[in-house]
């Protein structure tokens, strides 16, 4: 079956307006820093999650504190090269981890016009049709939230085929 980018659009946006209109009204002064949308062509499914700046910074320090300590560990055993990954440069600033997010999986839709393991059985064909369309979800999402209450450091992101936070958006 191909993939029905009309459909995948309406289910995009309908889960994002169902979300805004859920945040609004079960966390009204909850200011969002952070919004990830993804989806899963193996699962054939979507989500979209919220974070807020407090619940950011908090991942990060965690996120650095184990960095750190991996760092000086392995400097101290002599293992530069498994040092280098954990090097203090590239400690994060931003949690763009969504599973790590205060509102994670907030509102979730299933595809049913997308196979499941259509990125597997397709080797990864799947990315050439889903990231236009994931982008156009992404346009969407991010005028409609920036009517929100949003941080000054705000920004979206969507999935691609390499990353959880592949392209982002920043007001």
């Amino acid at each position: 079956m191909p993939f029905n980018k009309e459909n995948y659009l309406t289910e995009m946006k309908s889960m994002v307006d169902r979300a805004i209109e859920r945040l609004k009204a079960e966390k009204p002064e909850f200011i969002i820093y952070t919004v990830s949308i993804w989806t899963d062509p193996n699962a054939a499914a979507s989500s979209i999650s919220f974070d807020s700046q407090q619940n950011s910074t908090r991942k990060v320090e965690q996120s650095n504190a184990f960095d750190k300590e991996q760092y000086e560990e392995y400097i101290a055993e002599g293992d530069l090269e498994s040092a280098e990954l954990f090097k203090p440069e590239t400690w994060e600033q931003r949690n763009c981890n969504p599973a790590d997010f205060e509102l994670r999986d907030f509102e979730e839709t299933n595809h049913p016009d997308i196979p499941t393991n259509w990125e597997y059985e397709k080797g990864g064909r799947c990315w050439p049709q889903l990231t236009p369309a994931l982008k156009e979800v992404g346009n969407y999402a991010f005028e409609r939230i920036q009517a929100m209450p949003v941080e000054p450091g705000f920004e979206l992101a969507v999935n691609g085929k390499k990353d959880w936070y592949e392209k982002v958006w920043r007001l």
